[in-house]
């Protein structure tokens, strides 16, 4: 057996500088590091080799010194390396990069293929489905678990979903992009890497894959960035210290209530989409949203995708199509048509697959390809990146990932805008191709106000004929989490960090959360650890949220976090360290220990929600 792992050579973001006079990133002096994912996906080949015979071969792409990582890698264990090195290959973007990793992957012939769930970089977790495609093989995202069958040609994974867990059956050769919980984090050792340094890197250029370099670099990218936009940290920061838990909840009560008051009038006025003109029938320029829904209930991402097709429509002068890849209720295409859908597409894959199936992406991109649409929306959850990142690569199509809003230039052009290096930088993409396609962050778009009296047309999508090797799902399981399926549609959410220090801790902020009907959100380094699931993880590879209040406790306050709660309308942190990165992404911040302090601003908040005529969430 064969593992072929892909590893990204990536800048530390945390030690990233950003000057905002001059809008520049300053780069100097920042070290570079194999990105964590694609870490844990090497030491988890290492564990099947402890099991089974195979060898490991790492690949990474990149300048000369991403060579660097790769001594890394064998200095973990790997048995190869092989770095992809051109200047033909700079500014290849997720498409570009998938195919010249596939042309050396192919000459490979890899049993598996792992991958990181995303890069801490880019943050798209485009690379791994659009490789797959290109390789014409399986691929299942959010890996938690491989079981490899004593068969040798079926693996039995689990991944996490928005809801839980699924247990797939996947046949050999398979793509696995894997994510917290595959394996332990390991790092070289110092013995070890100076070993490495003298074993050979095969390196291969743009000749060596044997096809003409237009496919790679900038000409070869499907999509561009335009520009960069600075974004500046735009809150009080203000810290509070040396005050008793009761006073230092007092003046932050006093100081948000005015503002608290604004926030929650604001959610309550009606948003003006709903007036706007429809375009049934026009489907020259149609605009197509991905809805998801669960438990025949649509998910609140996809009425606010609804709300910006029905804001682009008006350049589109075209109809806003919903599609539903579920058995669908009459209630269901109700209520897509009353947030903004023209006309409803169903594909019922009860009798086909999960979502992020084989048959499901292939079917979906037919569609597509024979409607021509303006853009198609897909939710940057697990199972939108997967479909919209298959069918960019079966048709050739630019993809910008996690969004966080869309405009029209004045060209027409659709300009997407995705956040880089930790949300300080906002990149606007362009793509040369048609569809646009893009995947939303859940959390950060404001739905239309319902129109009661629209009532969408409906047609079924039939399935494409499909016989090639394909997932099975075997079991779906839900986690029994409080608050997981309830974090973006929260007025009031509370973040809990390594700051907490145990699980048990975290038990007890839950049960004071829960005295203002509050969730929880956790970082990464949280869920790593176990103390809390996947699903309720905000930033760069979890969840975006948009609470009216986010109180942060034991929380350092990386980019990678907070990210996540950029759109939150008033940020409160407590922790013990005056130092820590998260007082300069707050509004109000509490230096002391969160087990003084927690209780009595939660119970502030609580009198001043009632004094304002608000019911607790």
């Amino acid at each position: 057996m064969k593992i072929a792992v892909c590893v990204k050579y990536v800048p530390v973001i945390s030690r990233m500088g950003f000057d905002y006079e001059n809008k520049t990133i300053i780069r100097e002096g920042v070290p570079s590091e194999i990105n964590p994912f694609d870490v844990l996906a090497l030491v988890k080949s290492l564990e099947i080799k402890e099991f089974q015979q195979c060898e490991i071969l790492a690949i990474s792409m990149g300048p000369p010194q991403a060579k660097e990582g790769l001594i890394q890698c064998l200095a973990l264990g790997a048995d190869r390396a092989i770095l992809l090195s051109d200047r033909a290959f700079a500014g290849s973007d997720t498409l570009a990069t998938s195919r010249a990793l596939s042309l050396l992957i192919e000459r490979e012939s890899p049993d598996i293929i792992l991958c990181g769930r995303n890069s801490a970089d880019a943050e798209t977790g485009q690379v791994g489905p659009e490789l797959a495609e290109l390789l014409d093989i399986p691929h299942v995202s959010q890996v938690t678990l491989i079981d490899l069958l004593a068969n040798g040609t079926t693996a039995i994974v689990e991944r996490t979903t928005e809801e839980g867990s699924q247990k797939l059956e996947c046949p050999l050769p398979a793509l696995f992009c894997v994510t917290e919980g595959i394996a332990p984090e390991r790092f070289a050792k110092r013995d070890d890497i100076e070993k490495a340094q003298l074993l050979d890197i095969e390196e291969v250029n743009c000749a060596g894959l044997g096809v003409d370099e237009s496919l790679f670099g900038i000409e070869g990218s499907p999509t561009w960035v335009e520009d960069i936009r600075m974004v500046e940290p735009d809150r009080l920061a203000e810290i509070i210290t040396d005050h008793t838990p009761e006073s230092a909840a007092n003046i932050i009560s006093q100081g948000i209530r005015q503002r608290l008051e604004n926030l929650m009038q604001s959610k309550d006025k009606p948003d003006t989409n709903a007036q706007m003109p429809r375009f049934p029938g026009n489907q020259e320029k149609s605009i197509w949203v991905i809805t998801e829904s669960y438990h025949n209930q649509i998910r609140q991402v996809s009425f606010e995708m609804l709300g910006k097709a029905r804001e682009l429509s008006e350049f589109s002068k075209s109809e806003v199509v919903a599609v539903s890849i579920a058995p669908t209720t009459n209630e269901m295409i109700s209520d897509l048509g009353k947030y903004g859908a023209d006309r409803v597409l169903t594909l019922d894959n009860s009798k086909l697959g999960p979502i992020s199936s084989r048959i499901i992406s292939n079917t979906l991109g037919d569609a597509i390809k024979g409607a021509n649409p303006y853009a198609v929306l897909f939710p940057a959850t697990p199972d939108g990146r997967d479909l919209a990142s298959r069918i960019s690569a079966r048709m050739n199509l630019g993809l910008t990932g996690d969004a966080i809003d869309l405009e029209i230039n004045q060209e027409g052009q659709l300009v997407q805008l995705k956040p880089a290096l930790g949300g300080n930088v906002i990149a606007p993409i362009l793509s040369k191709t048609r569809p646009n396609m893009v995947t939303i962050r859940p959390g950060l778009l404001t739905p239309s106000s319902p129109d009661n009296s629209y009532q969408p047309t409906h047609e079924l999508i039939n399935p494409s004929e499909f016989n090639k090797p394909d997932i099975t799902l075997l079991d779906t399981s839900v986690s029994e989490e409080l608050g997981t399926l309830l974090i973006n549609q929260s007025e009031i959410v509370i973040g809990v960090g390594m700051g907490v220090e145990s699980p048990e801790n975290i038990e007890k902020i839950k049960n004071i959360a829960w005295t203002i009907g509050a969730p929880l959100a956790t970082t990464r380094n949280v869920v790593h650890e176990g103390w809390l699931p996947h699903q309720v993880q905000v930033g760069i590879s979890g969840r975006s949220i948009s609470p009216i209040v986010y109180i942060a406790v034991g929380i350092r306050g990386a980019f990678n976090h907070t990210v996540g709660i950029q759109k939150a309308g008033i940020i409160i942190s407590i922790n013990k360290n005056q130092r820590a990165p998260i007082f300069k992404a707050s509004d109000y911040g509490i230096v002391g220990e969160w087990e003084n302090y927690l209780g009595p601003l939660v119970d502030s908040i609580k009198l001043l929600l009632e004094s304002l005529n608000q019911p607790l969430p």
